[in-house]
């Protein structure tokens, strides 16, 4: 006989269909607090609530901007325009901040197999990195905070996942993305100190020589193309 957790999940399926994703998030979320490990299925279904939610502020959030611009650049009244976007950046704000916690109250603590942890660590980053903060030292600590949970996937992939897992080569991926877009908005000297007492944390080796090869990159003007080698080495190595 189903239980209250199929009915939740029953619920997701049917949200899903008729586009009310907040409602399947509401649903997810009951789930997840249900402290068990999540099927494929489950997981999957959480990603699609949560990705939806936060895409579709980002994409009205990008709309509102680019028509705040327009009307500033012929002299109009920006006063509504603004509160509107700000009212959007506080619910993308709070979508965000209620999938870290879901994540960090139930479902990692929850989860028993590599592949979980090492999606729940990249979702980690997806809720901060649309968070937005209200200060650069605000930024630069979800900054860092993005960069732990990747050292956590990281870590998890290494030691579980032989190379050509397919999880394993997503997180790379992810890995390349996140990285690039840190050296771009923080600087040299700043995201390699940052890297760096990343690796100290831990003591592993290899985390020096993955220190190295960025900050190398950074010093040579390095393109996309090879910091996506050099990370792409890092995180199929072993």
């Amino acid at each position: 006989m189903p239980g209250p957790c199929d009915d939740h999940v029953y619920l997701a399926k049917v949200f899903e269909q008729a586009g009310r994703y907040e409602d399947m998030v509401a649903s997810m979320n009951s789930v997840a607090s249900f402290n068990c490990e999540l099927s494929v299925e489950q997981r999957s279904l959480l990603v699609v609530a949560y990705s939806n939610v936060i895409g579709s502020h980002r994409a009205s959030w990008g709309t509102i901007c680019s028509i705040e611009q327009k009307q500033e650049s012929i002299g109009s009244p920006m006063r509504l325009i603004q509160s509107y976007r700000e009212t959007i950046e506080q619910e993308l704000t709070k979508a965000c901040h209620s999938i870290l916690a879901v994540l960090v109250q139930h479902l990692i603590p929850s989860s028993v197999s590599s592949e979980s942890l090492i999606i729940y660590h990249t979702m980690y980053d997806f809720g901060l990195n649309d968070i937005f903060a209200d200060s650069s030292d605000r930024q630069k600590a979800n900054t860092r905070k993005s960069l732990s949970s990747y050292k956590a996937a990281s870590d998890v992939a290494v030691n579980d996942l032989c190379p050509t897992h397919p999880v394993r080569i997503r997180l790379g991926h992810s890995l390349y993305v996140r990285y690039y877009e840190h050296l771009n908005s923080w600087g040299p000297d700043e995201t390699s100190a940052s890297l760096y007492a990343l690796s100290r944390q831990t003591h592993q080796p290899d985390d020096f020589s993955v220190t190295a090869l960025v900050r190398e990159c950074m010093t040579r003007g390095c393109g996309k193309g090879s910091l996506l080698v050099f990370i792409m080495k890092a995180s199929t190595s072993g």
